[in-house]
């Protein structure tokens, strides 16, 4: 059962283009990596990797780095990224929920929305605690619940959306709940903005890239297809500005260190 729910997992995360949504959560990255401080004989893990854009930045600084992901085609984007840089960064495809390094291996742990996209949450915390050593640094960040969204989506389906027991990790007390026995947390409030022209340029880059949105729309007839079509654009031109769409993307970035 596991076996199967890894499978289709990576199946749903390997299609569309992840790639164009990865690279807009580039100011977010750029914190989360500053945070976590890189420096020559770090050893660092980037659980979740994606493109590898946080696993990227940590070698770029000269950390150490080892990166996985579940979807085969991320990963190899992601090498095929780190190889023209020139970046020598182990990537390994497997779940975040069974860690192939020893204990105590790493002094840091990073995850960009990533490793919250796991179903088993408290196999996911045992595992960065047994792999980070006393004082080791986590850093991750997750995105808060989204009412607008929830209501959105289920107005089209009953079935479980992808990935949606991953905002439980963007409220703080189940963040502590599944991590406070092992690390010293700060939990912050950050806000990302999703901008573009308009409401229809939003649908073009959620329906192509993000699995929640392509899962729900490929699994719809066509007529409600398209009223899922339109009423997704009509939620996201509500953030119309005068420069175009700014809708904002609540998250926690979240800090923690081994005890």
């Amino acid at each position: 059962m596991l076996r199967r729910r890894v499978t289709d997992a990576a199946s749903i995360w390997s299609s569309g283009t992840y790639e164009r949504i990865a690279k807009r959560f580039a100011p977010v990255q750029d914190e989360l990596v500053e945070r976590l401080q890189p420096r020559p004989g770090v050893r660092w893990l980037d659980l979740a990797t994606g493109t590898g854009e946080i696993a990227i930045r940590a070698a770029r600084a000269g950390a150490t780095v080892a990166a996985l992901d579940l979807a085969p085609l991320l990963l190899e984007t992601a090498k095929d990224r780190a190889g023209a840089q020139g970046l020598d960064i182990r990537f390994d495809c497997c779940d975040v929920e069974l860690l192939p390094y020893e204990d105590e291996r790493f002094d840091v742990v990073s995850s960009n929305f990533g490793m919250i996209f796991a179903a088993d949450h408290a196999a996911v915390a045992e595992e960065i605690a047994r792999v980070t050593e006393p004082g080791a640094r986590l850093g991750f960040t997750a995105w808060k619940p989204n009412a607008k969204l929830g209501d959105l989506y289920a107005q089209f389906t009953d079935e479980p959306i992808p990935g949606r027991e991953a905002y439980e990790w963007g409220e703080a007390e189940h963040v502590h709940e599944m991590l406070g026995d092992d690390f010293e947390l700060e939990v912050e409030d950050r806000v990302f903005h999703v901008e573009a022209g308009s409401g229809e340029e939003v649908w073009d880059l959620f329906s192509s890239s993000a699995p929640p949105v392509r899962v729900l729309a490929d699994r719809l007839e066509p007529e409600r297809r398209e009223e899922f079509h339109q009423a997704f654009v009509e939620l996201f031109e509500s953030y119309r500005e005068d420069a175009g769409i700014r809708a904002p993307r609540p998250y926690l970035l979240v800090l923690g260190t081994r005890r």
